[in-house]
């Protein structure tokens, strides 16, 4: 494999991973904010906005729109696999990013 190629797919992975790990971190603390300025459970508010916002956090990392995979259906039709497997490695580190950022945090809120 190509270096240049190695090292824009590895940056393309950390970013995806640190956006949607930072959509689900930002917007789960500031719920957290906003339940304790309404006197609500700050912790309880925290984890539930977590698992709503993963989803939110894959569809950012992967450029606000579901352009990846309308990609993946164009490469399909022309027939070459290699950046299939790019999209696909791109959206599993975007999901891995939301997801471990909602285990952080239930880790941290409730002991789990």
């Amino acid at each position: 494999m190509n270096k240049a190629l190695v090292i824009s797919l590895f940056s393309g992975i950390t970013v995806n991973f640190f956006v949607a790990f930072g959509i689900v971190l930002g917007g789960t603390l500031f719920s957290g904010v906003s339940a304790f300025i309404n006197q609500q459970p700050p912790f309880a508010t925290m984890i539930n906005w977590s698992d709503k916002l993963k989803i939110w956090g894959l569809v950012a990392a992967l450029g606000g729109t579901f352009d990846s995979f309308m990609h993946i259906e164009r490469i399909f039709e022309g027939g070459d696999i290699s950046p299939i497997i790019k999209q696909i490695i791109y959206i599993i580190s975007a999901f891995m990013g939301a997801h471990t950022c909602t285990l952080m945090l239930r880790w941290f809120l409730k002991g789990e």
